[in-house]
């Protein structure tokens, strides 16, 4: 038997896994004390006490047992599992957590109740139904069941969320929930790309439905809308989707902005923008001076910007503080982070120098657009290393937020290539499992200001790379 172990996340769930730095969902969680989707968090703030959830695809509980203790003993979570080695795993996970309110089904969902075989992997996340495969060994014979079947066997009512992570099954577990999907409205979860291709088929199949799908905004940590002519960046793993009763509720409590909401705050940017100085409570002068970095540099700042004043900045940065005002309407804040990563695309694009790159990656980085982030970062990064130099002298956003609270003290060049070389590192993969830069990690430890997360994460990359029997790190 493989031995297993108990970790614990951020929110106090345990989690049974197997004690093996091989395996996918125990290297992760050792590293960030959590799952690496921003989509976890934001459920964690979403979900209420006394909820009813489905789990497709539950593996051993990340997001199980988080949204468990999220709804409470009032609530109802029901897992589906069908893998009889992970599922153990998730039994004890519920078991550790005391959590009776957690239904464990050992079983797959698909369009029709019966029996399957699933093809095992190393790695338990990419288990898969696999139709028509021989049993040569790499296979489980496990049962299978239909959301249509369980809305009549387990008596379901008023399901509030459904996350599937099916491996590829999807299109046939809606096939086999048509009457699951027209009488219940949850919001669901959905993968939007595997094995590095994009399911456009599956927005247009819930559209078919009466679900329109969204996206989540990391950076203001609501779901916005995504057409089916959308284009997903690289990093967006995941969509979400409901019918427009269950939209209109989420907007209402401040989750979700709808299309139409998008559309009114066109208008509202047209106002601001044939309005000179509209903006200017949320000047940079008034934002950015507040912060300690900000203190330190205002003064160089006012004498940059009176030389050479560049609109795009200017107006970048005070979009981008108008963004993080918890007063202001979430679609009027969604607009408005948008135009700001726009007008630092435009700065860079005429000029990159300075700290523009670290703005233009601190704005896309919050609104899901990764890709932008982790190319701005790698070409600040770049120059900063080969120059050996950096000029702070015109106002711009720390590149993690982090760093919004540190001060630089004497450390100013440490400071700015400290926190570019750790958000390039939060943001290059998902975990250091899938790509490891043991360099970079030890050049963030050096410079003074890492983060415990760092810190760890150069323990567990330094671990696996004297494992595989290469040089031990310095």
């Amino acid at each position: 038997m493989t031995a297993r172990t108990i970790l614990t996340m951020v929110d106090g769930v345990r989690v049974a896994v197997q004690d093996s730095m091989d395996q996918i969902t125990t290297y992760v969680l050792q590293e960030q004390g959590d799952w690496f989707e921003d989509e976890i968090r934001f459920l964690r703030r979403l979900l209420e006490p006394g909820q009813h959830i489905v789990d497709i695809g539950a593996n051993c509980g990340v997001y199980a047992l988080s949204m468990a203790k999220v709804v409470g003993p009032s609530g109802r979570v029901w897992a589906f599992e069908p893998s009889s080695a992970t599922a153990d795993l998730l039994a004890e996970g519920i078991a550790a957590n005391g959590f009776e309110h957690v239904v464990l089904e050992r079983c797959a969902v698909s369009a029709a109740p019966g029996s399957a075989q699933l093809s095992m992997h190393f790695q338990p996340e990419l288990n898969a139904l696999s139709h028509g495969g021989a049993d040569d060994g790499s296979t489980e014979t496990v049962a299978v069941t239909s959301l249509d079947d369980c809305l009549t066997s387990r008596g379901w009512r008023d399901i509030a969320f459904l996350k599937i992570d099916a491996e590829g099954e999807e299109a046939p577990i809606l096939e086999g929930g048509r009457r699951f999907f027209a009488e219940q409205s949850p919001l669901v979860q959905y993968e939007l790309q595997r094995d590095g291709e994009v399911q456009m088929a599956l927005v247009e199949a819930f559209a078919a439905m009466g679900y329109e799908s969204y996206r989540l905004v990391p950076g203001l940590g609501v779901l916005v809308p995504f057409g089916r002519n959308s284009t997903p960046d690289a990093f967006h793993l995941n969509l979400f989707a409901c019918k427009p009763d269950r939209a209109a509720r989420l907007a209402a409590a401040g989750f979700l902005v709808e299309a139409d909401a998008v559309e009114n705050s066109q208008e509202w940017l047209k106002d601001v923008a044939g309005r000179p100085g509209a903006l200017e409570a949320y000047s940079w002068r008034h934002a950015l001076t507040r912060l300690p970095y900000g203190a330190l540099f205002a003064a160089d700042w006012e004498r940059t910007m009176a030389a050479k004043r560049d609109e795009n900045i200017d107006d970048g940065l005070a979009f981008h503080a108008y963004s993080r005002d918890p007063e202001v309407l979430l679609a009027d804040r969604f607009v408005a982070l948008t135009v700001s990563m726009f007008m630092f695309q435009k700065a860079c694009d005429s000029d990159a120098s300075g700290m523009r790159l670290a703005s233009l990656a601190r704005t896309a980085r919050e609104l899901g657009i990764r890709s932008v982030a982790i190319e701005s970062l790698i070409r600040l990064s770049k120059t900063i290393l080969e120059d050996q130099s950096i000029d702070p002298s015109e106002p711009f956003l720390a590149p993690n937020e982090r760093f919004d609270r540190i001060p630089p003290g004497n450390e100013l060049g440490n400071w700015i290539l400290g926190g570019v070389l750790e958000e390039l590192e939060i943001c290059n993969a998902w975990s250091s499992y899938y790509r490891a830069n043991l360099d970079r990690l030890r050049l963030i430890r050096d410079l003074g200001f890492a983060s415990e997360a760092m810190l760890r994460r150069l323990e567990l990359v330094t671990l696996r790379h004297e494992r595989q029997g290469l040089p031990p790190a310095p």
